[in-house]
């Protein structure tokens, strides 16, 4: 959300909308109703909604395909893991895969995401390098703020 469109709710010159920029289509595969009359996107429940169905319906399985294809080890709590999905939800999976097939990585781990950041294949160009940068970025702001604007911050353990 930080991210997409902080604050705003600016359709982008492809056509994505709302807090988390979904594309036409790609909202109404996760549920959401967009068409000549009501457009879900601009609500932000639905438009989490249809977020969080993509990542975990289409960015977590095509991250995971695109590693198993490379033989490559993962794990889902793994910084590096949730990063390169980030970068699937931003740049689609067709565009994540050229990126690391030309990369060609021997393992799974951050050394991936650097090499991302720093590598440009079929459509995943600057903004895609850029993206898990800024949601790095956006976390560390977001814990700051947090932080400096609250005397204590409740921490749940659901085991009390």
């Amino acid at each position: 959300l930080l991210i997409e469109s902080p604050g705003q709710l600016k359709k982008s010159k492809v056509g994505a909308y709302g807090p988390f920029q979904l594309m036409p289509a790609v909202a109404r595969a996760q549920g959401l109703t967009v068409n000549k009359y009501t457009d879900e996107r601009s609500d932000f429940d639905r438009s989490a909604y249809g977020a969080s169905r993509l990542i975990s319906r289409v960015c977590i399985p095509e991250a995971k395909r695109i590693l198993d294809g490379h033989g490559l080890t993962y794990n889902e709590d793994d910084i590096w893991f949730r990063l390169f999905v980030l970068h699937v939800y931003h740049a689609g999976a067709g565009n994540v895969s050229a990126v690391v097939a030309k990369i060609a990585p021997q393992e799974g781990s951050m050394e991936i995401i650097t090499e991302m950041w720093q590598n440009t294949a079929a459509q995943f160009g600057n903004n895609s390098q850029n993206y898990s940068q800024l949601a790095l970025a956006s976390q560390l702001i977001l814990h700051d703020r947090v932080h400096a604007t609250s005397d204590y911050v409740l921490h749940c353990d659901s085991g009390k």
